[in-house]
């Protein structure tokens, strides 16, 4: 599965990485011609793994990492020749979550765990995403499934949906004071009080950016926003995002929510055309770019362990920020040893590429960023 990768992997692997640190290196571009050569062959293994893996299908889910696959597939049609075997596979995923509209609204872990907020919303907004590819039947069925469920977000349940006797919720988005514009983690039955969450609040925020970007409607413009906002201003001085689940702050989970934030910055930056935001964002954040600076490990990756996953989002965050700021000469550098491993078929296999969905998929949304900024959000 790994054999095309193999070939000339020294040539192959020396090449993208010298064009990547070059001088030449410009403010708009990270890779010239000969590189993208090289990622779009590399995505073309994760494509077609994927494809063949059926996202949705036996043992398949409707979490945060099908949405991901779902979302690499839409990448690899746009830039791999328009292979329809992506778009079709992509394509019944979609239909199935919509035809399982639960899955969205109702998504309960076993033993009736209660709705993950993060992960529903995440499939909402790769549904809406899909809706860019949907034939005209489609597009309104995946409008009406994503628009009820961003429903349910802002206005919540009138009554609590596993258990009848209790209440609902009047929504999980919070619309006023210092937390104005976060979001709850999950559905919590009779509970009224809604504690803010950082990974449900960028899921949240990567849901109204895609479904303000469909509809235009400046009412999830103005939601998206505030949840950026919010993330942003939860970030410590030292420049680190830290994770808080329902009002208090996890220590020691700081990378876990680097992904889910890395696409609602994404997220905002390619959909809402607010200029203003996107400014404020990078002036704000740059202190989080000099904490992935001075915390690259020994291998030149980020976190310990299978914490190093990671690595492929903060590449993502650095290459946004790269092209989107000033040029800071100081980040492609950054970007060479994860390229490195995951070139290698060896330490692929390592890294659980083309082995475990949740990994693939990372390293697929990292493969075809770099390839096009914003590709995993929109259509080319």
């Amino acid at each position: 599965m790994m054999k095309n990768l193999s070939r000339n992997i020294v040539g192959g692997v020396l090449l993208v990485l010298s064009i990547l640190v070059s001088n030449e290196v410009q403010a708009k571009s990270l890779f010239g011609k000969d590189a993208k050569k090289q990622l779009k062959e590399y995505l073309t293994e994760i494509c077609d793994w994927i494809e063949s893996s059926d996202i949705a299908g036996q043992g398949g889910g409707f979490g945060l990492t099908e949405a991901r696959l779902f979302r690499t597939l839409l990448a690899g049609y746009e830039l791999l020749g328009k292979d329809q075997r992506y778009l079709l596979a992509a394509m019944r995923w979609c239909d199935l979550v919509a035809q399982k509209q639960e899955a969205l609204q109702l998504s309960q872990g076993n033993d009736g765990d209660p709705i993950d907020l993060t992960e529903s919303s995440f499939a909402a907004a790769a549904l809406a995403h899909g809706w860019n590819y949907a034939d005209k039947r489609r597009k309104k069925t995946f409008l009406k499934v994503v628009e009820g469920y961003a429903h349910i977000l802002t206005e919540g349940f009138k009554k609590d949906p596993f258990v009848n006797d209790q209440k609902g919720s009047e929504g999980w988005i919070i619309k006023e004071g210092s937390n104005k514009g976060a979001i709850g983690k999950r559905f919590l039955g009779d509970q009224s009080v809604i504690h803010p969450s950082t990974a449900s609040t960028a899921a949240g925020s990567v849901l109204f950016a895609q479904l303000y970007k469909v509809t235009k409607k400046r009412s999830y413009r103005y939601l998206a926003a505030d949840a950026i906002r919010w993330l942003i201003k939860s970030r410590r001085m030292n420049g680190k995002i830290p994770a808080i689940v329902e009002g208090v702050m996890v220590p020691g989970d700081t990378l876990k929510v680097i992904p889910h934030c890395t696409e609602a910055f994404q997220a905002a930056t390619y959909l809402l055309n607010d200029t203003d935001l996107t400014s404020w964002m990078l002036v704000e954040l740059d202190p989080t770019v000099r904490w992935f600076v001075r915390s690259q490990n020994g291998r030149g990756l980020w976190g310990k362990g299978s914490e190093e996953a990671v690595t492929a989002h903060i590449i993502i965050f650095l290459a946004w920020f790269y092209l989107n700021a000033d040029t800071d000469e100081s980040i492609p550098p950054l970007l060479d040893p994860a390229w490195k491993l995951w070139f290698n078929p060896v330490h692929a296999q390592s890294f659980g590429i083309l082995m475990e969905k949740p990994v693939t998929g990372l390293i697929g949304l990292a493969t075809a960023e770099m390839l096009k900024p914003g590709i995993t959000f929109r259509k080319k």
